[in-house]
């Protein structure tokens, strides 16, 4: 795998935030029965009931999030459910500011690779995605291409995986009931990071 397949545990190191989807902080609207209230503009229309993202955007949503953490030995983006973590944020915890921005940053996403992939991201190979996201995350991170969204949208996919129970359970060592205290443990002894 490329430069882009986030090392699982460094993508630990890039947990200090949530996401900077968290600045836009806002509750969405509910109408007193519990349902989400329909958002104002047009192209802020729910694609079906309780979901803002439409099947076109969640395609999208989940290419790039199985890119960025591949199912290996463990589970990966789509089987620790991080595209639906996704949808319920922008159907249900974002403002419509927030979900303006989770729609244009995937329109610009979308147009981009298909200018350079010659199609959907969702509808190309693996290994075309894993080429083209590569190559793209490389020049966002190093300063060649400014898109936030995209940071964002990655930090928000490592977020959501490492809260999941795959993400916690199996990527992670998990114990519900640690033992005995170490402060100072090579890592060497232990394998990999810690969810408790």
């Amino acid at each position: 795998m490329d430069k882009l397949m986030m090392q699982r545990r460094d993508a630990i190191k890039s947990l200090l935030a949530i996401s900077a989807a968290s600045a836009l902080a806002a509750c969405t609207g509910k109408t007193e029965g519990g349902e989400a209230k329909p958002a104002a503009s047009a192209s802020l229309k729910y694609a079906s009931e309780g979901n803002f993202l439409n099947a076109y955007e969640m395609a999208l949503v989940a290419a790039l999030a199985q890119t960025i953490i591949p199912k290996t030995d463990t589970a990966g983006a789509i089987e620790a459910g991080v595209p639906a973590a996704i949808q319920g944020l922008a159907s249900e915890w974002g403002d419509d500011n927030f979900r303006k921005y989770t729609r244009a940053g995937l329109l610009a996403l979308d147009k981009y690779f298909k200018s350079v992939g010659g199609q959907a991201f969702a509808d190309q190979s693996e290994k075309q995605r894993e080429s083209l996201l590569s190559k793209y995350d490389a020049d966002v991170f190093g300063g060649k291409v400014k898109d936030d969204f995209y940071r964002n949208f990655k930090s928000t996919v490592a977020t959501a995986y490492y809260m999941s129970e795959p993400g916690a359970s199996e990527e992670l060592i998990y114990e519900a009931v640690p033992g005995d205290w170490k402060g100072c443990v090579p890592f060497s002894e232990i394998g990999r990071t810690w969810a408790t």
